[in-house]
């Protein structure tokens, strides 16, 4: 019995024993940085930093974390992704937790580095030919005609957003083994795609992976940014001679920088410029900075001396201070194309291939695609491979013209066709929303061989960078494809001088040894002193040459209406300036007997053969005469006209 006794009390305190000893301790894990998180669009994100792990037993175990499912997630997409970590401790605890992120459309792009292919960009090419390959190396572009403009080609993407008052700098790597040059702008869609940059900022690329940088501070809100990456005709070397060039572009990126606003740049006018003339331009004469050194300025991008049409570049002086805020300030630098006068195309005659005009395939609307070709012997052809579905979807153009209320003008157009088609020919004024400054003709054919259309008109107002066009698209939805389309000349010209009247003033009519004015009348009046009018017609005259051009085959009529306080003879000439003032019309018929105080007018004709027909006419009244040779008088002239009176010219009026 007391064994039984003693075994119970054995056991039960060894149960006791048992009960006192403690569970093993498996460890308790906690987290952080699973807030919900907002990312803009483009932007690299390393999902793992900020989420943290700490175990009751191994402490920090963050390192130990994974991400057992992304959700999908990228960050060049907009949207919503739930991505789930896992950790697990030395004990065998395995926990799992969620964080949301919101990848939100914001200032920088979608797909900077290419990694998804084309996703978000476009290709453009409203004036040059281009392809593009992506691959993980980014993309590559190959550029077989460049064009005229910078615009020519563009890889381009939207729906990119920027806050009023902040500073954005953009940066891309890229390089090119034919040396090219490329820039960035932004365009507004929503305001007819108006550059919110002061013009465009070129770069010369190498072999080497270049940067590219830009600095931009948004004046307002923008909903809807159109990043353009432009590789048209910017520098010289951009032009394609023979095979193809190559630009490699590795990643765009933008992001919002601090803009130090302390430092301000002073010397940085707006410069004019002469395209051929404009060599040995030091970005750095007369610029001064306050509030940083000099020295510390970097000057962004590269200008050209020579240009293919009128375009406005800019260069941006930029100090990136210590504390990572940034100053800048951007000058605006215009290049011309010199040419004799105002109302004239540039290279009208094609002598110098492409160069001032624009070639311009319209591809944000129709399917419009054409190739341009210099052949090289003052003619230039158009291929129009796809005529889209409206005659400006495809254009042969320039605006570089000015005309002068109450003037008179002609736009000349010779070509011809691979087979015949019809064409549409405009004078437009783009800054009032492309309004017709003369009828277009509409709907012209053109067949095999050269054909020669004339636009007469008289401008209504005053107009600068009026535009001419060749517009080749479907106008009439019968043009077929893959005819071209060659010319020789497109020009505008104007026969009859200006100021015909003596509207208020005499000029441009020059007075050579004359003393006149034009009086309250709107008259010529000359006045000669006593031994002042010399013997030969020459030696007093009154004239203008202001590139009036007489064409072969044109028939003009000479009106002039004058009149003397004496009796004398008048002498009314046309001479070629460009020849030496050569004479076209000197003859009897030029000659005008005047009786004392009485008005007569003086009517001829001349027509022009390919022996004197000239760019540049001199209208000039003689007054030079042996009888009246001395004599105090004064000649007063009323009008002096001239009219192109050619029987059936192909003209619209």
């Amino acid at each position: 019995m007391r064994k039984i006794l003693g075994l119970c009390v054995l056991l039960l305190v060894g149960i006791a024993l048992v009960a006192c000893e403690k569970e093993p301790e498996v460890g308790a894990i906690t987290w952080a940085g699973l807030e919900d998180q907002v990312i803009t669009r483009g932007d690299t994100v390393d999902l793992l930093e900020g989420v943290t792990a700490t175990d009751s037993i191994d402490g920090d175990i963050t390192d130990d974390i994974e991400i057992v499912d992304d959700g999908g997630f990228t960050t060049h997409l907009a949207g919503g992704y739930a991505v789930k970590y896992e950790v697990t401790n030395s004990t065998g605890v395995t926990e799992q937790k969620t964080k949301n992120f919101s990848v939100l459309v914001g200032h920088n792009v979608s797909n900077g580095n290419f990694e998804l292919g084309a996703v978000g960009w476009t290709l453009d090419k409203p004036g040059g030919a281009a392809t593009v390959a992506y691959s993980a190396n980014g993309a590559a572009i190959t550029i077989e005609n460049a064009g005229t403009s910078w615009w020519a080609l563009q890889l381009y993407q939207m729906n990119v957003v920027f806050k009023a008052n902040k500073t954005y700098k953009l940066t891309v790597e890229a390089s090119s083994p034919d040396g090219r040059s490329m820039s960035v702008g932004y365009e507004d869609p929503n305001n007819g795609f108006a550059m919110l940059n002061p013009g465009f900022m070129p770069i010369a690329l190498s072999d080497a992976m270049t940067t590219y940088t830009q600095y931009f501070t948004s004046e307002e809100n923008y909903d809807n940014i159109k990043v353009v990456v432009y590789l048209g005709n910017q520098l010289e070397q951009d032009v394609v001679d023979g095979d193809p060039h190559v630009v490699n572009i590795k990643s765009i990126n933008i992001e919002e920088v601090t803009l130090n606003t302390s430092v301000t740049f002073a010397g940085l006018d707006e410069v004019d410029a002469i395209s051929g003339d404009f060599a040995n331009f030091d970005p750095m004469a007369g610029v001064t900075v306050t509030g940083a050194d000099l020295e510390d300025v970097e000057v962004l991008g590269v200008l050209p001396e020579s240009v293919m049409v009128a375009s406005s570049y800019f260069l941006t002086y930029v100090v990136e201070m210590s504390n990572g805020s940034v100053a800048f300030a951007t000058r605006k630098v215009n290049f011309t194309l010199a040419k004799d006068f105002e109302y004239q195309a540039i290279n009208g005659s094609f002598t110098n291939g492409f160069t001032g005009w624009t070639q311009d395939v319209i591809q944000t609307v129709g399917t419009g695609a054409a190739t341009f070709t210099d052949n090289g012997d003052g003619t230039v052809s158009i291929l129009v491979s796809n005529a889209s579905s409206a005659a400006w979807h495809i254009q042969l153009q320039q605006a570089t013209s000015t005309f002068k209320a109450g003037e008179s003008y002609v736009v000349r157009i010779v070509l011809k066709a691979s087979q015949e088609r019809k064409v549409d020919v405009e004078v437009v004024h783009p800054a009032s929303g492309f309004a017709q400054i003369a009828p277009t003709l509409v709907q012209a054919t053109v067949g095999t061989d050269w054909t020669t259309y004339e636009i007469h008109f008289t401008a209504t107002q005053d107009y600068e960078g009026a535009k001419i066009g060749l517009l080749l698209g479907n106008g009439d939805g019968l043009t077929p494809n893959n005819i071209t389309v060659t010319v020789d000349e497109f020009q505008v010209y104007k026969y009859a001088p200006f100021n015909q009247n003596f509207d208020t003033t005499h000029e441009p009519w020059v007075l050579d040894n004359i003393t006149g004015a034009v009086n309250e009348s709107g008259e010529m009046v000359v006045t000669f002193a006593e031994n002042q009018l010399g013997q030969d017609p020459w030696n007093n005259q009154l004239y203008q040459s202001t590139g009036s051009e007489l064409v072969a085959g044109h028939t003009y009529q000479v009106e002039v209406r004058i009149k003397s306080s004496i009796a004398r003879t008048i002498r009314v000439w046309i001479e070629d300036r460009a020849k030496g003032y050569a004479g076209i019309a000197t003859g009897a018929e030029t000659e005008l007997v005047l009786t004392a105080d009485t008005y007569a007018t003086l009517t001829y004709t001349v027509t022009i053969t390919e022996a004197n027909q000239t760019i540049d006419a001199k209208f000039v009244v003689m007054f030079g005469d042996s009888v009246a040779k001395g004599l105090a008088h004064v000649v007063t002239v009323d009008y002096f006209r001239v009219n192109d009176i050619t029987l059936n010219p192909p003209v619209v009026e």
